[in-house]
């Protein structure tokens, strides 16, 4: 996928998950799972970040992300815990939403904000696949995901 559709569907299917605060327990029980993103270069705006199971079509996830937040931003980090997860398998992905506009800004396709996935791929001219960023959830669990500018 060109640089220029991945990041489009990035910033489309985080802005669908840009509703405030949706971490917290869904469900009695479960796992939970603490992110931190780091790297983040301003203060300015949110961070943007959708969990997504594998059948959700990753990135993208069409709307069917399992928890979705807007996050506030501390000293170039940010914090979620998402708790009543089912064991699995999920992917992250988060983009800095520096002007507040809900969407990832481009520039002849290439991100003007910052973004990360879960597992922090290596960089490559698509999208991650769901594997190349999974977390396996088995119980309680951390992760932290290192913000890419390129802009």
């Amino acid at each position: 996928m060109p640089l220029n559709s991945r990041t489009l569907l990035i910033a489309a299917s985080l802005a669908v998950a840009g509703v405030p605060a949706l971490a917290g327990g869904s469900a009695a029980g479960g796992a939970s799972l603490a992110v931190t993103i780091s790297g983040i270069k301003s203060s300015k705006g949110v961070i943007r970040l959708a969990v997504c199971p594998p059948a959700a079509g990753f990135p993208e996830c069409k709307g069917h992300m399992v928890k979705a937040a807007d996050l506030a931003i501390d000293k170039g980090k940010a914090h979620a815990v998402f708790s009543g997860l089912a064991p699995g398998s999920y992917a992250i992905s988060v983009f800095h939403d520096a002007n507040g506009n809900g969407r990832l800004d481009t520039f002849a396709g290439i991100p003007r904000e910052g973004y990360g996935f879960s597992a922090n791929p290596g960089f490559k001219p698509r999208a991650p696949r769901f594997d190349e960023a999974k977390i396996d959830l088995d119980g309680d669990a951390a992760t932290e995901i290192r913000m890419r500018y390129i802009l």
